[in-house]
């Protein structure tokens, strides 16, 4: 019988990016999204299930009907939306994850996967992040982030499931959330592509580490198909980019000949993004499971103009 991955968050671009090299590995993919659909195209076979989270009895369902034997937790609330409705954060982000990992050992998951983030850091970081650094988030999402990390090392020690995540940067997709000041990159992109130009709010030096969606990709797959016994984490740091906003301005320039790149910048947007980590310390993702970017700042451009284009 074909095995069943069950992705939450299953309508966002990365879920629906993933069930093809899932397909081409024979998996079909699950996706449980409380939108109506996806917002790109999904692997022939995936099969799409309308449902809330936060609803004990749809998620009973879903283990129930399809008994999957992956999770990928990709579901949550994001920063902003997360400081604007504090206890809908809560219920997406924290209980509705506790209740993902009691159905994962109630039925015998194999594998539960989590998209953990760069904003489970905060205070006065150091330019280098290593897995262990103390994690104290100054965001609400980034609390919700350190929390189900904390949960799912509880679950792996105590109940035997094996959790697996990893602390991703800024990811840079055509589908970023685009009221977030994380999307900074990639809206730089898009609203060049569409409009020829585009106004920076962050300062020309700011840095935060990125990472392009293709190779997020990558880093989900290589660590969902790891050896339990290589991997000596539950939770890996992965580097991709630390490109400056000036360098980031000049490839897109480079490409859109003509196009107005200028930076305008908000303090209070600028100072959110440079307390985020520059770089993340991977050598044990390298080392454990092989981690490597795919796409440095150059690649990761002439891609992602490339995808816009068609």
């Amino acid at each position: 019988m074909q095995p069943v991955y069950l992705i939450t968050g299953g309508a966002g671009n990365l879920a629906c990016q993933l069930t093809f090299p899932l397909a081409e590995r024979g998996i079909r993919s699950l996706l449980f999204d409380v939108a109506a659909a996806p917002v790109a195209p999904v692997a022939a076979g995936c099969q799409y299930v309308r449902g809330d989270l936060t609803v004990a009895e749809n998620l009973q369902a879903v283990f129930r009907d399809h008994a999957p034997r992956v999770v990928i937790h990709f579901a949550s609330l994001l920063s902003a939306a997360s400081e604007a409705d504090r206890r809908t954060a809560w219920d997406v982000n924290v209980t509705a994850a506790f209740a993902l990992l009691e159905l994962a050992v109630a039925h015998g998951v194999e594998r539960f996967f989590f998209p953990s983030s760069l904003a489970a850091y905060g205070g006065q970081l150091p330019d280098l992040i290593s897995d262990d650094d103390p994690q104290w988030p100054d965001g609400l999402y980034g609390v919700t982030k350190t929390v189900v990390e904390r949960l799912g090392v509880y679950y792996f020690r105590s109940h035997g499931l094996d959790f697996r995540a990893l602390r991703l940067p800024i990811v840079v997709s055509r589908y970023a959330h685009m009221g977030a000041a994380s999307s900074y990159a990639s809206r730089a992109f898009m609203e060049t592509a569409k409009q020829g130009s585009f106004v920076f709010q962050v300062r020309p030096e700011s840095r935060p580490a990125l990472i392009y969606a293709r190779d997020v990709i990558g880093a989900v797959l290589g660590l969902l198909e790891a050896p339990t016994e290589q991997l000596q984490r539950r939770v890996y740091n992965i580097q991709a980019l630390s490109p400056t906003a000036a360098e980031l301005a000049a490839v897109i320039a480079a490409r859109y000949p003509g196009a107005s790149l200028t930076f305008q910048t908000d303090p209070q947007i600028a100072d959110l993004i440079d307390s985020w980590p520059r770089r993340f310390d991977d050598s044990a993702a390298r080392r454990d499971w092989n981690w490597r970017s795919a796409y440095d700042l150059d690649a990761m451009a002439s891609d992602f103009v490339t995808s816009l284009q068609d």
